[in-house]
């Protein structure tokens, strides 16, 4: 394996995957926060001896102290960042010492702020194409109806992605060894073995062609005839533990997922 394809990732032997470069990003935060400091004490020293009649130098000490300011902000999310990530590291080495061929349940994650969102989006969606037709029937133009279209558009889209999350929510797994149980609305609708399954994958939802991707993984499982049998969105917890469960059975694994 090449073990440093990934610009700013390590890869760890312990935990066979690639993480961030902490030590790396230590060195960045001590810098930034050297600079800021710098510029700080820079910024005490230019007022203490300031010319106020001078617009040059009112303007450079602007710059410096809103530079010291950058400095420290970019510090801060660094150091945030890192303890982020070793908080995701910590729960990573806990899952890897669980042993999965114990039984064990994978419920899908309860997103009820983001169907909130996609219902309050969806009526103002309604609101705006209600408005729209009433400007149209005013004023009948190209402009009036490629507006119609767009928006027309963005309301089977949100339509779309809202069943599929409440689909989504419906599927549960319970996993005995290499056999998996899957549910539908608490109803067992599959019984299929680690054997049979041709894939996995994890991925990010995505929201539009070039909007943010959801936080949590979304696991879709293929039987041997490539037929997606169960599509869920899952917490980080069980993200780890079903990948370590599926590398132990020998099930390929389609990793779209950024953990980090």
């Amino acid at each position: 394996m090449e073990k440093n394809r990934k610009w700013g990732y390590v890869f760890d032997e312990k935990l066979n995957m690639y993480i961030p470069n902490l030590p790396k990003q230590r060195k960045i935060a001590k810098v930034l926060l050297v600079l800021s400091v710098t510029s700080f004490i820079a910024a005490l020293v230019q007022g203490y001896f300031l010319d106020k009649t001078s617009y040059e130098k009112i303007s450079f000490l602007a710059y410096t102290s809103v530079m010291a300011f950058i400095l420290l902000a970019l510090y801060t999310i660094i150091k945030i960042n890192i303890h982020f990530i070793k908080k995701r590291l910590k729960l990573i080495g806990g899952i890897k010492k669980i042993n999965s061929s114990e039984k064990f349940e994978i419920r899908p994650l309860s997103k009820n702020r983001y169907l909130f969102f996609c219902i309050i989006f969806f009526v103002m969606l309604i609101f705006a194409l209600s408005f729209q037709i009433n400007k149209l029937l005013e004023d009948f133009s190209f402009e009036y109806i490629s507006y119609l279209v767009f928006l027309i558009g963005m309301i089977i889209f949100s339509y779309i992605n809202f069943l599929r999350e409440l689909k989504n929510r419906k599927y549960s797994l319970l996993i005995d060894k290499k056999f998996i149980k899957i549910y539908y609305e608490n109803d067992e609708i599959e019984y299929i073995k680690t054997d049979n399954i041709d894939y996995v994958r994890f991925y990010s939802i995505r929201h539009g062609r070039k909007g943010r991707r959801e936080k949590y993984p979304t696991l879709k499982i293929f039987d041997i005839e490539e037929k997606k049998v169960a599509e869920m969105t899952i917490n980080l917890n069980d993200y780890y533990l079903l990948k370590k469960y599926f590398a132990e059975n020998n099930v390929a694994i389609n990793d779209q997922y950024e953990d980090f």
